[in-house]
């Protein structure tokens, strides 16, 4: 192995543990308001929430892959029926922590 593959190996490993503590962050930001009494969360609020808590930026297409890896993984759920986004007032199908995810962390 070169030095070449080395390095990209690393960057590689970088990218996917950034990756991970970002949605693991992301799950935490959902879970936290839910257990405050916020029934779900739409992208917008969920990257407002994670501004605030965090004091960085992250972009919504970043919040909005991370969601969709954590509802493929049934770690969120996100709502059939729309409500109204609290941030943008646009009608938005808002993701939740499911009942025996919130169990776990209990």
């Amino acid at each position: 192995m070169n030095t070449m593959d080395t390095s990209a190996q690393a960057l590689q490993q970088f990218g996917f543990k950034a990756m991970a503590k970002q949605q693991k962050d992301i799950f935490d930001v959902v879970l936290g308001c839910q257990r405050n009494g916020m029934p779900d969360m739409s992208l917008t609020e969920i990257r407002d929430t994670y501004e605030r808590l965090h004091g960085k930026r992250i972009d919504l297409n970043r919040v909005s892959a991370r969601v969709s890896n954590l509802v493929a993984a049934h770690r969120l759920t996100r709502r059939q029926d729309t409500r109204l986004c609290s941030v943008s007032n646009r009608r938005v199908h808002p993701v939740y922590v499911p009942e025996q995810q919130v169990r776990l962390f209990v």
